[in-house]
């Protein structure tokens, strides 16, 4: 049952029906439950009902038992539903009639840790108005104390060891409570009734600052406070490294050039866009136009990084968003950011604490072995992090938030539920942007973002969050989903792995998961047609796909029905890196269509030399695999209207594409949208960018803007995908790959669906790029035993 637009966050998955009204109930609820109030919820709105009986956390929730006046359990169970505290979820409850078992008073009963349940965990929340509130009295007790928490805000995922969720499974454990945090722990009026990371300035951990070299910085200079101190040191240009809520990030004067360039610098981040911290949606506003949902996602207790479109003549520096029309703008995630930008005040570049390649630092040992060289200060604490958890990324397209990067505030709730029946799985993902996903009980929990497996640092930390969240969740795989590609990161780990658990192992095709992750989180009804477009992945045929168009039935494997014409990527990886090659490739292959427009700008782009051992490598076939990949096609068109030299991060010529064509309106567009050739080929509908070419050759040639070709290019691409919608008869479609990330072209996607009253299907809660593959995977594998 699915639940009402506007009512109660929950929905029913089984259910005791009855016929008359029970003197006792018990209800066994599967959700986020715990951690956020839930049971001094109920144990309230019990006592205000006249009921007896007990609530306690169990491995997959929250069990209640309640008895008392006839239709008074059922009068209690409306009320709950109506009434969910705040960060609640309920997922499926289980109802059961019972004997009343006499109870004398309602109370919170220890936690049941019997296994077999799907443990929910509560990701980590930002701080509430009361608790900014009270940390900012100067009578309160916990004035400038930057653990301040409550049941409904604090760290819950990076601190959680064990399930259910008990201080003694946290890394809290270590901090016995003083006698006035006891008093508020216990008392059931009290906001911090079972607050499970509950301290105070007397019992709590604390903050300090230390040098590089691990000396501590004493107090003086009038700085009687860490954030102070930490405020005069940005303030000098220089770089701090902060323990934050799961793991260090790195702090600059998002105004000063030179700290911004230093810290590029130092932690190997050439092109990459940085995050910007402001301390309110006020700040915000300054620096971006925000529109209600973007101020919405800003302030809520997910507190992620919002990509919002920029503002001119603001006071950054142009280092921090470089090529990008976007801002990265985020408000403080934690109390003590919150306390450090109450004195700093004015914009912060805040980064992941890692080097390039590496994973998150989250001990003060390990950020100050890997970060000493890059930081000058350190602001750390000692409550231990239990995992690394980023920073997550989020953008708004069409009114609606799409996930970038699924880290904290969001990760790990559930992204899926199927039939309990299905086998339990494990899916480790791909090689980039890396998440797992462990399917339980027909129940998906997608892990935090892990990034990159490019190094053997990356690989360790991945594979310790295989193992440590499968023990979080006592989850043992029947199957492990790996990308299908034989020399990936995860195809090894999974044979390994599968030795370990005695479990199968099931080969997923890339894109095949891009489009089925799409499909399910949005409940698509099938036949669909499912559109993957990507930079590149691992295909079926032994090619490289990018380009690709599926059709979705109620079961089997997604059928690969139209693909983008291939062309050849000389050098292979360093085709991503440097545009010009793909640019080279494309020309090359014309044949009639070509003119001398693209000749002329790779006479200006590329050195004689270099085009003739390229020339040379594509006709000997040296090292040259051929792609259909639509993101190679960005990089070749954004190299034709200016884009010069190497790539500085992943997707920054597409970007730059995009950036150009949003600065040309509509009306100032010379002619219309490019034209695709569409024609069978190997089976396939072969979809040809010639004709495209040999039409941007012409503008180029005309002398046409580079944000015209760069608009007409988008529109090209929008047409082209409800031009093979049509050619197959289905007007449902779901998106899945990197390309759309890119706002422009989902605008112009949403628009064109609405007037074309067709049903699509973005991804929003799981990313669309590779972030997202492991649900995919999940979603392969449940098909595969269903067929």
């Amino acid at each position: 049952m699915r639940a009402t637009p506007g009512k109660a966050r929950f929905s029913i998955m089984a259910i005791t029906t009855i016929e008359q009204a029970a003197a006792a109930l018990k209800f066994e609820i599967a959700g986020m439950v715990q951690g956020v109030g839930f049971r001094p919820h109920v144990y309230r709105l019990a006592v205000r009902h006249g009921l007896k009986g007990f609530v306690r956390n169990t491995e997959s929730g929250v069990e209640i038992h309640v008895e008392g006046e006839s239709g008074a359990p059922e009068r209690f169970w409306t009320a709950l539903m109506d009434g969910l505290p705040e960060h609640a979820r309920v997922y499926g409850v289980e109802r059961t009639v019972c004997e009343p078992a006499g109870f004398e008073e309602f109370r919170i009963e220890e936690s049941d840790s019997t296994p077999g349940g799907v443990p929910v965990m509560l990701p980590d929340l930002a701080p509430c108005p009361e608790c900014l509130e009270e940390m900012r009295d100067p009578f309160s007790r916990r004035y400038h104390y930057p653990f301040t928490n409550c049941t409904h805000c604090g760290s819950r995922y990076s601190i959680i060891e064990t399930m259910p969720y008990d201080r003694a499974g946290t890394s809290m454990k270590g901090f016995r409570m003083c006698p006035e945090c006891r008093r508020e722990y216990q008392d059931v009026e009290d906001r911090r009734f079972h607050a499970q990371p509950i301290g105070c300035p007397s019992c709590g951990p604390s903050v300090k600052v230390l040098f590089s070299d691990g000396s501590e910085l004493g107090f003086g200079h009038g700085f009687d406070t860490p954030a102070a101190q930490v405020a005069w040191v940005l303030a000098d240009g220089l770089i701090v490294a902060l323990l934050g809520v799961g793991g260090f990030q790195l702090l600059a004067d998002a105004s000063s050039e030179a700290a911004v360039r230093r810290l590029r610098r130092l932690k190997e981040r050439d092109a990459k866009p940085f995050a910007v911290m402001v301390p309110d949606v006020a700040a915000a506003e300054r620096l971006c136009r925000l529109s209600e949902e973007e101020k919405r996602l800003l302030a809520s207790p997910a507190a992620p990084i919002v990509l919002a479109r920029g503002r001119k003549d603001v006071d950054l520096a142009p280092s921090v968003c470089m090529f990008s029309r976007f801002v990265g703008i985020m408000l403080p995630s934690s109390p003590l950011h919150a306390l450090l930008m109450d004195v700093w005040g004015k914009p912060l570049v805040v980064t992941s604490g890692n080097l390039s390649g590496e994973p998150l630092c989250i001990s003060v040992e390990e950020g100050l072995e890997k970060l000493g060289r890059v930081a000058d200060v350190f602001l750390v604490h000692d409550r231990p992090v239990v995992r690394p958890v980023d920073d997550s990324v989020v953008r708004v397209t069409d009114g609606r938030a799409m996930m970038v990067r699924r880290a904290r505030g969001y990760a790990p709730r559930p992204v899926w539920r199927t039939s309990a029946a299905v086998p339990d799985v494990l899916a480790l993902g791909s090689g980039l942007k890396n998440t797992i996903c462990w399917l339980k009980r027909g129940v998906a929990v997608m892990s935090q973002h892990l990034g990159d497996l490019s190094s053997s640092a990356s690989l360790n930390a991945f594979e310790r969050t295989v193992e440590a969240l499968g023990r979080t969740l006592d989850a043992v795989p029947q199957v492990i989903a790996v990308d299908a590609h034989p020399d990936g990161p995860t195809f090894a780990l999974g044979r390994r792995l599968a030795q370990k658990w005695n479990a199968a192992v099931v080969p997923v095709q890339h894109h095949q998961a891009h489009v089925l992750a799409c499909a399910v989180e949005n409940e698509m009804p099938f036949p669909a047609l499912g559109i993957a477009w990507d930079g590149t992945g691992f295909g079926t045929d032994g090619t490289v796909w990018g380009g690709e168009f599926f059709v979705l039935e109620e079961e089997g494997e997604p059928h690969r029905v139209a693909r983008l014409r291939p062309f050849l990527l000389p050098g292979g990886d360093e085709a991503v890196r440097e545009p010009s090659r793909c640019a080279c490739s494309l020309a090359r292959q014309m044949g009639p269509w070509r003119t001398e427009g693209l000749d002329k700008r790779l006479e200006r782009g590329l050195p004689v030399r270099k085009r003739e051992v390229l020339e040379a490598m594509m006709a000997r076939n040296i090292h040259c695999p051929s792609s259909s990949s639509m993101g190679r096609l960005f990089d070749a068109v954004a190299f034709w209207c200016g884009f010069d030299g190497e790539a500085g991060c992943e997707g920054h010529a597409a970007m730059m594409l995009e950036s150009w064509a949003a600065e040309v309106s509509g009306e100032e567009m010379p002619g219309d949208a490019y034209e695709w050739v569409m024609h069978e080929e190997e089976g396939l509908l072969e979809l040809d960018w010639r004709p495209l070419m040999k039409s941007v050759d012409e503008d180029l040639l005309k002398g046409v803007s580079r944000g015209c070709i760069a608009r007409k290019f988008h529109e090209s691409l929008v047409n082209l995908v409800f031009d093979v919608a049509e050619r197959f008869c289905l007007d449902r479609l779901v998106l899945g790959g990197g390309c759309f990330q890119n706002s422009f072209l989902l605008e112009g996607l949403a628009g064109m669906a609405q007037s074309r009253r067709c049903q699509l299907a973005l991804p929003q809660r799981v990313p669309c790029n590779d972030g997202g593959i492991s649900l995919g995977q999940v979603a392969a594998v449940v098909r595969q035993w269903k067929g």
